[in-house]
């Protein structure tokens, strides 16, 4: 009788496997769809990085051409605000930006007259959880105009 009753505990237990492997499944394809998501959404933040930071160094580029002209290129030479915010602007419609990640935003452009800080941000775009986490990327990059003195 002893018999019978393994062999009866044995059947009892088909299909767990089964089961386990689902689940496993399951789990990977959850690990797959994490990853690529975040690996997205690093992407998309890099990019966003990148676009922030050439904007700001066309900013940095708009100096205070008088200053410059009666001065030469001195540690008196400063950035013109209005010429700061314009020249970053420019540079985000020559190349596109809006077109090139949808959603772009410019958040800010200022300037101290030696720094420029421009802040842009986007939704992400995930391929998996996109309709699940409506997420913004932000960044904020700083560009600064130095000049070295001559030797």
């Amino acid at each position: 009788m002893k018999f019978r009753g393994q062999v009866a505990s044995v059947a009892d237990e088909r299909g767990s496997v089964l089961l386990l492997g689902v689940g496993f499944v399951i789990v990977c394809l959850l690990a797959i769809a994490v990853v690529t998501d975040a690996s997205a959404a690093f992407l998309q933040r890099r990019s966003l990085m990148s676009l922030a930071d050439a904007a700001a160094i066309a900013g940095a580029q708009a100096i205070d051409q008088d200053a410059y002209y009666a001065d030469g290129a001195s540690v008196g030479t400063r950035l013109n605000p209005g010429l700061v915010r314009a020249a970053a602007l420019r540079h985000l419609a020559r190349t596109s930006a809006s077109t090139a990640i949808p959603g772009l935003h410019v958040d800010g452009i200022s300037s101290d007259g030696v720094r420029v800080v421009v802040a842009l941000s986007s939704p992400l775009r995930l391929p998996f959880f996109g309709s699940i986490f409506a997420e913004m990327a932000q960044v904020q990059v700083a560009a600064r105009l130095d000049y070295r003195p001559s030797p």
